[in-house]
């Protein structure tokens, strides 16, 4: 099992800090596990297991203490009956009513560190700040990145034995989910497919109290055969409409902010360079997993040059930057990713074979006036281009930096 050292490091971080820890990412992305790694640290790091409690809602005997009074009794009894600093983690406590007020109140009155998770931002209720005091930290996890699946497949037998390209060929394939590399290929199929399933049922529909749902589907099947393009909500509509189902933008919109709460897809707003201001129209969607796109798609999802901008953007969120599509005049940059007061500009394509290709992708950072970073990344395995003062750099090995 993969010791998912970026997030544990960040919990390690935090420990002993007076703030509520909350993970959150889109349904088995590894949340559960990167907790159990955290849990097992402590004990080696000389915590008394009778000093950590760790509760999964999703089980059933858990069922009964999702109001905030029994939360609240049950964990109160606990850390009274232990010795020393307790570690309270609550897993997918999004169904718990309240669950900030109990959590505000443990660590007021007892000597405890509070970790949470859930799927998806349906944690995020109305007032949990306040509920909070505003104590907390978000930590957001996300499925394997490609340098993770590469330190994964170096202890695998099948797959040590690949090279990058083709080890990146098995990652778009089998995707990012951890839990499809104890699988065989057509059971990882069927996985994804109940994954995606679930992630709708649990983290669209009911955690948004959906009533009309015979759109969804339509909608992240828009979503995934335009994987990188630019389009609107009316569009959107439009497209559904044609296929006969009555659907207005309002409800695109609902539906929209849903799926992206999940964490099954990911909203990115286009950015006015030259005006520096983000635009509220015509943005891009892409989604947690390339796998799960062909597994939903019946083999129809994205195309490579698709699949490959989908992984670098879920690159760019893991390593926390603020993910935008620029804009420069007539000219789109596919990601500016934002950090602090840096930036970055970044195209993404297959090869640049030919002078076309080479304008195509290096014309729209060449016009942007500024002194930030530029880089076009892609499958070429050297640096061949340098124009003024912008490099191609080949996408693996900025992947495999992670």
């Amino acid at each position: 099992m993969l010791r998912r050292d970026l997030y544990i490091k960040k919990l390690e971080m935090y420990t002993g800090r007076d703030v509520c820890k909350i993970i959150t990412g889109v349904r088995r992305c590894g949340k559960t596990t990167i907790i159990k790694q955290f849990i097992e640290e402590l004990k080696q790091g000389g915590v008394p297991e009778e000093n950590i409690i760790y509760i999964n809602f999703e089980g059933l005997i858990y069922n009964y203490f999702t109001s905030q009074e029994a939360l609240r009794d049950m964990l109160a009894e606990f850390i009274n009956g232990a010795a020393g600093h307790c570690y309270v983690f609550l897993d997918e406590v999004q169904g718990v009513s309240s669950w900030a007020k109990v959590c505000s109140e443990m660590m007021n009155l007892f000597d405890c560190d509070i970790y949470v998770s859930s799927s998806g931002s349906g944690i995020f209720y109305d007032g949990f700040q306040k509920d909070l005091s505003y104590r907390y930290i978000r930590i957001d996890v996300y499925p394997f990145i490609f340098s993770e699946f590469a330190e994964y497949a170096a202890s695998d037998e099948k797959l040590a034995s690949l090279s990058p390209e083709e080890l990146f060929d098995v990652y778009i394939r089998r995707g990012a989910f951890p839990a499809v590399y104890s699988m065989d290929e057509a059971a990882a199929e069927s996985w994804l497919k109940d994954t995606y399933s679930a992630i709708v049922l649990k983290d669209v529909v009911q955690c948004n109290r959906l009533r009309d749902i015979s759109h969804i589907d339509k909608i992240t099947g828009y979503i995934m055969s335009n994987i990188g393009e630019i389009y609107s909500p009316k569009g959107m509509r439009d497209y559904i409409r044609d296929q006969g189902i009555t659907i207005s933008v309002d409800t695109v919109y609902s539906v929209l902010d849903a799926l992206c709460a999940s964490g099954l897809i990911y909203r990115v707003p286009r950015y006015d360079i030259k005006n520096d201001k983000e635009l509220e129209t015509q943005e891009k969607y892409y989604v947690c997993d390339t796998a799960m796109m062909d597994a939903v798609m019946g083999g129809e999802g994205s195309a490579r040059r698709r699949a490959m901008e989908n992984i670098l953007h879920t690159e760019l969120l893991t390593r926390g930057f603020k993910v935008y599509v620029g804009k420069q005049g007539r000219y789109q940059v596919d990601f500016m990713a934002v950090k602090s007061e840096d930036r970055t500009y970044l195209n993404c394509c297959e090869y640049l074979s030919s002078n076309e290709a080479i304008r195509t992708e290096f014309n729209p950072l060449v016009k942007i006036r500024d002194n930030y970073f530029k880089m076009v990344l892609s499958m070429d395995e050297e640096t061949k281009v340098n124009k003024g003062g912008i490099i191609n750099f080949p996408l693996i090995k900025f992947l495999l930096q992670g």
